[in-house]
């Protein structure tokens, strides 16, 4: 099985997203009853991911060049793979929008009911923090990116 530098390309995405997903996700899950000034060595960790990937895009992209030192023509095939892949990826980002909205609202609906009730105490403790919007954002937009990369590596095998 021979892959083509474009899909090695598109590994070297999807292999970043899991990556990304398994490491610095947990960081964030642990962190989203807090609000963002409350976070304990958040920037250090945005630092960290940022300096973590430009080390392993520049690093994977230039063995690729160094192992395909050819250029691949584009062609059709190319546009049409990358039309399709990205429209799936964009209704996926639109899907996700609608369950951030819908989670966002549950929430507030959830807080109102449990004001109904009467029981003060609950009503405090359920609150939509800004590590939890975080972290819900983080887990739609890592689960869009890996479903388009694979897509998008589908049909550059098949088509």
């Amino acid at each position: 099985m021979s892959l083509s530098k474009k899909e090695l390309s598109i590994l070297i995405e999807v292999v970043y997203s899991i990556v990304f997903t398994l490491i610095f996700l947990p960081y964030f899950y642990e962190n989203q009853e807090k609000n963002l000034i409350l976070i304990d060595g958040l920037v250090g960790k945005i630092i960290q991911i940022t300096i973590s990937s430009i080390i392993y895009f520049s690093l994977a992209y230039a063995l690729l060049e160094v192992t395909f030192k050819k250029k691949e023509a584009r062609d059709e095939r190319d546009d049409m793979i990358n039309s399709k892949s990205y429209k799936l990826g964009y209704l996926l980002y639109e899907f996700s929008l609608f369950i951030f909205i819908g989670y966002v609202y549950s929430k507030f609906q959830n807080k109102e009911l449990l004001n109904l009730t009467g029981n003060q105490e609950l009503y405090n403790s359920f609150q939509l923090t800004d590590g939890g919007v975080v972290f819900f954002i983080l887990v739609l937009l890592a689960f869009t990116s890996i479903i388009k990369s694979l897509y998008q590596f589908y049909l550059y095998r098949t088509v």
